[in-house]
């Protein structure tokens, strides 16, 4: 998880009578998995700033230096330096939002785009639901944060190593997306959301690759403790070889606080990216592709993930969350020896004695004996991580 770090915050702004804060977080993390140990150190600065009149300033940033025994070149630089939220937003009365920086967006199923992009976002309350309108830029966000990854370009310039002391190899693909969204209450309990995204490639390759995508996702509540959702996205694609491709994602969820004296609960999810099923229906392509397990890297397209985690609050300062997810293969792959990949166990502990401080601990293993797509004999892949955070 060497996720970088380093940013200025400086941001000013005027008034006679305002509130701010301010601070850094301190963290530290050690890791070790089959093949290598690595050490991070990061620090946070934040800055928030209430101007009054439904203003607000927000900026953070991080740096991290790392180090890893590995034998790779280069990988990873020992020093990074990141820019996180840096955002201004305004709200007028319950009814109208505006607010632009480097700001947090995620699609209504959490599959094509999720995270901070660099852009403008409106918001405003309709009768029984609210619209919304995004505008973003991909090309200035750290590229192994963003994880923009849609064509054989964008991989290209992802695997070419940053070289510290410029910021060539730096930045993620460039690309500009436009969001339009409603979500609507129904009978005051359940939430209905819809979806358009546009997807522009802006790289200037000979190789590009446009996309839509339209969304539909419905979040049930019928009993307090209980709640289930359910969602769908199909992707249009063109290409600079003008072929047109459609592609298709879904999620369901089941969620339930337990019953009982502890502050538990679980969740049962499945979701699904299609594969190369035909000439016209292929791969559905997310704008950001994150890993779906910790030690399983595929991401979702051509992938159906399988899940169940507990999560418990044993006290006020300790939680644990335990998960255990099943890879599949979406599509038949001819040469494939299996469609199968196996099984993932995560678990981890965060213990808060004080306000301020939070240690972590955290391990997963991935077990591809209980799949057949892996070669006969495949070792079990285990990765443990313990943590440090000091708020200041």
């Amino acid at each position: 998880m060497k996720r970088l770090f380093f940013a200025l915050i400086l941001f000013a702004h005027s008034s006679f009578v305002f509130s701010y804060d301010f601070g850094v977080l301190s963290y530290q993390q050690a890791e070790a998995d089959n093949s290598m140990f690595s050490y991070a150190c990061a620090f946070i600065p934040w800055y928030s700033h209430n101007a009054g009149s439904g203003l607000q300033v927000y900026a953070s940033g991080r740096f991290i230096y790392s180090y890893d025994n590995s034998d790779a070149d280069n990988v990873h630089p020992a020093f990074l330096p990141e820019i996180l939220r840096f955002s201004a937003a305004y709200r007028a009365s319950n009814r109208f939002y505006v607010e632009a920086g480097r700001i947090g967006y995620s699609d209504p199923l959490g599959m094509t785009a999720a995270g901070l992009f660099d852009g403008a976002r409106v918001e405003t309350a309709l009768g029984k639901g609210s619209l919304s309108a995004g505008a973003f830029y991909t090309g200035l966000l750290y590229k192994e944060t963003a994880m923009i990854v849609m064509n054989g370009a964008d991989i290209a310039s992802y695997l070419k190593p940053w070289d510290y002391g410029s910021f060539e190899n730096y930045f993620a693909s460039k690309r500009f997306l436009a969001s339009l969204r409603y979500d609507m209450l129904l009978l005051e309990y359940h939430l209905l959301s819809f979806e358009s995204l546009a997807q522009f490639d802006l790289n200037g390759a000979d190789e590009t690759l446009h996309s839509q995508y339209g969304s539909a996702m419905i979040e049930l509540f019928p009993m307090g403790k209980t709640g289930f959702a359910f969602g769908a996205v199909v992707q249009m694609m063109e290409n600079s070889e003008g072929d047109f491709n459609m592609g298709l994602g879904a999620l369901a969820r089941f969620r339930m606080d337990a019953p009982g004296p502890l502050n538990d609960g679980f969740n049962i999810t499945a979701k699904f990216g299609s594969g190369n099923w035909s000439d016209t229906f292929t791969a559905f392509t997310p704008v950001c592709s994150p890993a779906q397990g910790i030690l399983f890297p595929g991401n979702i397209s051509g992938l159906a993930v399988f899940s169940a985690d507990y999560m418990v609050r044993l006290n006020r300062a300790l939680f644990a969350e335990t998960a255990f997810l099943y890879f599949t293969r979406s599509y038949n792959e001819t040469l494939a020896k299996g469609n199968f990949y196996g099984g993932e166990f995560q678990a981890s502990v965060q213990w808060q004695p004080l306000e301020d401080v939070r240690l972590t601990a955290a391990g997963a293993a991935f077990f591809p004996g209980i799949g057949n797509a892996y070669p006969d004999g495949s070792d079990i892949m285990w990765k443990i991580r313990a943590g440090l955070a000091i708020s200041f």
